[in-house]
């Protein structure tokens, strides 16, 4: 009986060693036979201890929300042109303005008058033009028709009055009689009526030219006060 224990024992206890150790089988190097049996205590399982794989995966990373796009960038605008201030009312004289002059008239002496004319104003205050005027001579002088170039200056004007300086030549036709030249000038001023509509009081002389011309006439000055309407626009 007591044997049989022992054996028990040292067969157990054998058996408890053998589970501990895991063989493994080896050659040596540089030899091609001989194999050789080795016994490793076998590592415990780390796995069965805590139930969890040591290789356990990291925790997830967590990336920041994208940003959201940028706002598109602002219409293109052109540069805004400086204020500009309105400009000043055009006047009577202004370059690029015109002026119509018409005159009419009659009286026992002279009979009937009528006078017409154009004139532009090339720059400003100056304008050349064209006149053109007709005298029945009434009961005491022969008819007296002229075609005349003139030039005007208005060395002073406003919206309401102006000064104007006027010179004319050309020619010079009367009936009955041959004809001739003449070349003088005159001055007056203008009131304004309305803007564009004014009233021509001034003075005007005529010298009648060659001296044959007018040598049977009572004078080879024609002069006389003028009076007219004229339109500027």
């Amino acid at each position: 009986m007591t044997t049989s224990a022992t054996a028990l024992a040292i067969f157990t206890a054998a058996s408890i060693h053998a589970a501990a150790v895991t063989p493994r089988v080896t050659q040596p190097l540089g030899s091609s036979a001989g194999w050789s049996l080795a016994l490793e205590p076998a590592s415990p399982s780390v796995e069965g201890e805590t139930g969890e794989s040591p290789e356990s995966e990291p925790p997830p990373i967590l990336l920041p929300a994208p940003l959201p796009p940028p706002p598109p960038p602002p219409p293109f605008l052109p540069p805004s042109l400086p204020p500009s201030w309105p400009a000043p009312p055009r006047i009577a004289g202004d370059r690029g303005t015109s002026e119509i002059a018409l005159g009419l008239g009659y009286s026992s002496d002279s009979g009937f008058a009528a006078a017409a004319g154009f004139r532009y104003f090339v720059i400003d205050r100056m304008a050349p033009g064209v006149e053109a005027s007709y005298d029945s001579g009434g009961s005491r002088f022969s008819a007296v028709g002229m075609l005349l170039g003139s030039l005007r200056l208005m060395p002073i004007r406003t919206q309401s009055v102006a000064l104007v300086l006027t010179g004319r030549a050309g020619r010079v036709l009367l009936a009955d009689h041959v004809d001739g030249w003449g070349a003088g000038g005159g001055a007056g001023v203008i009131l304004f009526f309305g803007g564009s509509v004014g009233l021509e009081l001034g003075y005007e002389a005529l010298r009648l030219f060659p001296g044959h011309f007018c040598a049977d006439l009572s004078s080879c000055v024609i002069q006389g006060p003028v009076l007219g309407v004229r339109l500027t626009f």
